[in-house]
């Protein structure tokens, strides 16, 4: 497996220090993400800027992340989608992650398997026109519109595309996923959960890094990614301000990504 860090760990970083954040703590390779006001993607900084400033760095793009809403398909979303994944391409990022609607009223069932299709199928031109994945990545909050795995490889086996899945730790411990697609896994996602809090009321403010005490089972169900021979990037990808404001973060996160490291080998 390879280690890579999401642009959450210090969204407050300039780029420049976030690359040097990724070089201290020894990955390979970086998420961007295009919802942090004032940092790359959003500030307008060109992809060809980006890519160049990493590369100098030996550093590569895990993917984009992430267009939210995908299963609402709307005009503004197809353009959205447009801009996101011309931007990936130029980056040489591999994938666009892709996020489903969560509202409080939520969807019926049969709503979330009609729009999920939708938005699958008007993604799909848009991202084989850019050579870019869209890495379907289910939430497991009370109100999300897609949940759970086998949902999403429902969809994107009947919806022809450039699927796979962003396999995200934390979702599949708050509602409680336990099934394996491993063929379909093309990014995953880690973060670590001590909050005593019941599983579903968990929020994304509470993922922090990963060390001993960890209710998510990140090791666990890494250990079956690795059994089931998954060779892609392992993104930490913590929402905690704590460990965003952490003065010492590069020592932490080294420690955490250290820890992981020596139960999987």
């Amino acid at each position: 497996m390879k280690f890579a860090i999401n642009r959450t760990c210090a969204p407050g970083l300039s780029l420049a220090d976030f690359i040097a954040l990724a070089q201290r703590v020894g990955v390979g390779a970086v998420e961007i993400r295009n919802d942090i006001e004032g940092r790359e993607f959003a500030d307008g900084t060109p992809a060809a800027e980006v890519r160049a400033r990493l590369e100098d760095a030996g550093l590569v793009v895990a993917s984009v992340n992430a267009l939210q809403r995908f299963n609402d398909w709307t005009p503004e979303r197809a353009a959205e989608a447009e801009r996101l994944a011309a931007y990936a391409a130029a980056l040489g990022a591999p994938g666009l992650v892709l996020c489903p609607v969560h509202v409080p009223e939520g969807w019926d069932q049969a709503r979330s398997e009609a729009q999920l299709r939708d938005g699958l199928a008007g993604l799909a031109p848009i991202l084989k026109a850019h050579g870019v994945t869209g890495y379907v990545e289910p939430l497991g909050m009370t109100h999300s519109t897609m949940k759970r795995q086998e949902m999403a490889v429902a969809a994107m086996e009947e919806v022809g595309g450039p699927w796979q899945l962003c396999y995200d730790t934390f979702q599949f411990f708050r509602c409680g996923d336990d099934r394996l697609f491993p063929a379909h896994i093309g990014l995953a996602h880690m973060s670590g959960i001590t909050d005593p809090g019941a599983p579903g009321d968990l929020v994304e403010p509470q993922r922090g890094l990963i060390f001993p005490g960890d209710r998510v089972g990140n090791i666990a169900q890494l250990q079956a990614l690795k059994a089931a021979d998954y060779q892609g990037f392992v993104s930490m990808e913590p929402f905690s301000p704590a460990v965003q404001n952490d003065p010492d973060l590069a020592q932490h996160l080294r420690a955490s990504l250290d820890y992981v490291a020596a139960l999987l080998a």
